[in-house]
């Protein structure tokens, strides 16, 4: 039982939080934009343990997905589904189980919520089919790792604002830019395999579209602050993180492995400037 937990664990990514942090930082940004820096302490403690358990379900049903490929790459080879820790009917009672988890919280929030959080479900399950037949994959990535945003303002608000569907799209290309950085660090990888990513999709204009994300998911955070009157403090964290942003296109420049990965995990002080931003400039 214990190394079958162990297997789980390695399973929903737990040792790797890094995943986790980045669907939660827009998601938190969002809660404090969209109240005026007020917002419901039982929603953003169902909304921090709905971000983990989707999550999890997400890493489950991708490692499901992508068994028959995982043990080819290196990075993947020891996932719990390949060395034979994890069975696939395993993976997916784990996936029913965090999926339910994650359901059972709808339950305090609004029938709207619910609605949205059904389609964000069907996004989290299609996306890992998506590299298989879709150029750009990261385009469901950004659109699975957004929908937080649209859930937050459905069940603070019970609509989805204006300003919700600017900080939707904002994260939206935050996701596209990290993503293709992770991309770039599989590269190799993805072309041996014969599937799509964006790396490969966008070939020699890859860096700049990388940093064309950024800057439009930035200004599309600043129009969002510019709508909801946010203090000056807002629009400074974002003239801050241009500095990360600066950094993670220095890494990626020359296409090494390792600094492009480097890149996608210093996105999450990208979303934590943001974050910061979001409740200082909401003071």
């Amino acid at each position: 039982m214990k190394n079958k937990l162990k297997g789980i664990a390695k399973l929903i990514r737990f040792d790797k939080p890094i995943g986790t942090f980045l669907l939660l930082w827009p998601t938190l940004s969002a809660f404090f934009i969209l109240t005026n820096g007020h917002p419901s302490i039982i929603l953003i403690t169902i909304f921090c343990l709905g971000t983990f358990f989707m999550r999890s379900a997400g890493c489950v049903i991708n490692d499901y997905f992508d068994r028959d490929i995982d043990g080819k790459v290196e990075r993947t080879k020891d996932r719990p589904l390949i060395t034979g820790e994890i069975k696939p009917i395993e993976a997916l009672l784990t996936f029913i189980v965090f999926l339910m988890l994650s359901a059972s919280l709808l339950i305090w929030t609004n029938k709207f919520t619910v609605i949205v959080a059904l389609l964000g479900a069907g996004l989290t399950i299609l996306y890992p089919l998506t590299k298989r037949f879709f150029r750009i994959p990261q385009v469901f990535l950004g659109l699975a790792f957004s929908w937080g945003v649209l859930m937050a303002s459905a069940a603070e608000l019970n609509q989805i604002t204006i300003s919700s569907v600017i900080i939707f799209s904002a994260c939206f290309f935050w996701v596209m830019a990290y993503d293709t950085a992770y991309s770039m660090s599989d590269k190799e990888d993805d072309l041996s395999l014969n599937i799509y990513s964006s790396a490969l999709t966008f070939g020699k204009y890859v860096k700049t579209i990388f940093l064309l994300c950024q800057i439009i998911s930035l200004s599309l955070w600043g129009l969002s602050g510019y709508l909801e009157s946010l203090g000056y403090a807002f629009f400074f964290s974002l003239l801050l993180v241009l500095v990360f942003v600066y950094h993670q296109y220095s890494l990626i420049k020359d296409y090494d492995r390792d600094k492009c990965f480097q890149a996608f995990r210093n996105n999450n002080w990208v979303g934590i400037g943001v974050f910061v931003g979001s409740v200082l400039g909401t003071l």
